[in-house]
This record gives structure tokens, C-alpha cells and sequence, in this order.
């Protein structure tokens, strides 16, 4: 990406606000930008075919709408700001246990992903994992985990399918080793998967509903 798309992103976010909605004009936004209309103009068209972002037309003013391609692009720059700096991260989510469909212990238990865990994460996973639906208030911090590159599990190809990377982040809950990990392609969704390799719904006597507190450490060193 280069320097100018990205700095039209920040702009963008920065008169959207929370709600990533935004009613601008090019000449506008060229003057926030301090550059020219055309300029302003090239650089909507380029998000739009990148789909940075979205566009419609509201009683003749022109509605951009920030993408999640946009947002995990601004908090990926944040992540690396923070690894240059060596500055490490702790955080804390809460959100509500939920019932998964089965497909994390598909997933888990094959052997080309077990034998990566083992190696990389020191844990043998328990053959499934812990649904949590992140509350709302925690959205930007799960967005930051998101973005970040974690500790990468790759993908591999069997018989009948290709199964994607993941990556994993170091979590705790009641104070329980734990992981958080993300398929790396994938769409924005505020439930994650949790891995360990225990039980978590026995060991810490969960249901569904219940609220989950969950803690994660960004080491950058």
C-alpha cells in the first residue's frame, strides 16, 4: 500500500468517527488532505476498487462507508508501531460463552495442525474449542488482536481439502493457559475461538450465557 492511500484511510477514520461513516465530498476531502480535487478524487476510486471502502450516493451527497479492510489496515500500523518500539501490551476482554457447532474439534484434531501446536505453543489441545462472543465495549481491542501477526500455525493440503494458516495469541483465563487463535483469512467476527489443553467448559464449570473474562499479553521483544 502506498504512503497516500493510506493517509486518505486515516483522514477518512478521523472525520468518521466511531461509526465509519462519513458524508465528504473530494474537493472536501482534498482540503483536509491538503492536496488537490483530482488527487482526492484518484484516491477514492482506488479505495473503492480495493474495497477500502464503500460508496453511495444520499440525497446528493456522497456516503463513504470505512470497510473492515480499512480498519485492520489502521490497526495493523498500529501493531507494528508498537513492535519498532519494543512496547509491550496487556489486555483485557470479557464476552459471552457460547455453543460452537462442532467444527473446532474437526479442525483441531487433525494432525498436521496438533503437531504444530505442540511445537510452537508447548500445549497438546484439548479436540475442540471455547466459542466466546466478544462484548461490544472490547470491539477495538479484539480489532488490535486481529490485526496483529501472532504466532502463525500454517496451512497444509490433505486428500480432500486445502486447510488454511492460523494464527495464535497467548491468553489466560482464571488464570488457565490459554489460546486465541484466528483463521488468517477471515472476515471480521466478534466471536474467537479459544484452544488449551484442558477442558475449559468442565474445568471452569461454563454455560452458555455466561460472561468470560480474558486476558492477553503482547510481548514485542
Amino acid at each position: 500500500m502506498n504512503s497516500t492511500i493510506y493517509e486518505t484511510i486515516k483522514t477518512l477514520k478521523r472525520i468518521a468517527g466511531e461509526k465509519n461513516i462519513l458524508y465528504i465530498s473530494s474537493n472536501e476531502l482534498a482540503k483536509e488532505m491538503n492536496v488537490s480535487q483530482q488527487t482526492a478524487s484518484r484516491m477514492i476510486i482506488e479505495l473503492l476498487d480495493d474495497k477500502y471502502i464503500d460508496r453511495k450516493m444520499e440525497n446528493r451527497k456522497q456516503k463513504i462507508i470505512l470497510m473492515e479492510k480499512s480498519l485492520d489496515t489502521l490497526y495493523k500500523e498500529l501493531n507494528d508501531l508498537y513492535s519498532i518500539l519494543e512496547i509491550n501490551q496487556s489486555f483485557e476482554m470479557k464476552g459471552n460463552i457460547k455453543n460452537g457447532l462442532g467444527e473446532g474439534k474437526y479442525y483441531i484434531s487433525k494432525k498436521e495442525y496438533m503437531d504444530q501446536f505442540y511445537d510452537k505453543l508447548k500445549i497438546k489441545p484439548y479436540y475442540g474449542t471455547l466459542n466466546i462472543k466478544i462484548l461490544p465495549e472490547y470491539e477495538n481491542i479484539l480489532r488490535q488482536i486481529r490485526g496483529a501477526e501472532g504466532i502463525h500455525i500454517e496451512g497444509f493440503k490433505d486428500k480432500e481439502r486445502t486447510f488454511g494458516g492460523v494464527k495464535c495469541f497467548n491468553a489466560h483465563i482464571d488464570g488457565i493457559k490459554c489460546f486465541i487463535i484466528f483463521p488468517e483469512r477471515s472476515n471480521y467476527t466478534d466471536i474467537i475461538e479459544i484452544i488449551s489443553d484442558r477442558y475449559l467448559r468442565e474445568t471452569l464449570n461454563l454455560k452458555d450465557n455466561d460472561i468470560i473474562k480474558i486476558n492477553i499479553d503482547f510481548n514485542f521483544n
